[in-house]
């Protein structure tokens, strides 16, 4: 269920609605050079692996994307940078588990908009505590290309913090 303002949308859509978000997903991903985007099993609620490359070579590097949808265009707050949206996420213990930064991509597909929010952000609040936290707010910003590279390059610093500690140990 997705809750948008005081209204409830039922999230039981149309087959093809999930296929046309992870389509679109798909596009904002492999726009970029340096990732490689694999679809994950139906029964999983990872939809992609996503694995970051530089100068053509595997890092290691990943994170993962869920992506859900609606047909019509909310009626949302707008706030600077930002939309409130509320999605009823059912709990997930396997998401919240993973040792790699998840997001969730969110597609209105009356009109195509992407948005997105971190759902294991990755932070790092000075060296060596680097962590992933669950983000349960419901805010979601606009989904483009610009945001496609400040993602990559969140999760880039993620990781270089990450091998920094462990080579000072």
């Amino acid at each position: 269920m997705i809750q948008i303002g005081d209204r409830a949308m039922a999230t039981k859509e149309a087959w093809y609605i999930g296929q046309r978000a992870e389509s679109l997903a798909m596009m904002y991903l492999t726009r970029r050079h340096d990732l490689v985007v694999s679809r994950q099993q139906e029964e999983q609620d990872l939809d992609f692996l996503v694995t970051l490359f530089k100068d053509g070579a595997h890092t290691g590097r990943l994170f993962g994307v869920q992506v859900k949808a609606t047909v019509s265009t909310p009626q949302s707050t707008q706030f600077d940078d930002s939309v409130a949206i509320k999605l009823a996420l059912e709990p997930n213990t396997l998401l919240t588990e993973l040792p790699f930064p998840v997001c969730l991509f969110f597609f209105t597909l009356g009109n195509d908009q992407g948005y997105y929010k971190w759902i294991l952000e990755p932070v790092i609040a000075g060296q060596p505590n680097f962590q992933l936290l669950l983000n349960q707010k419901n805010e979601l910003k606009e989904l483009n290309d610009e945001e496609i590279s400040n993602i990559v390059s969140v999760v880039n610093s993620w990781y270089d913090s990450r091998r920094e500690l462990r080579i000072e140990n």
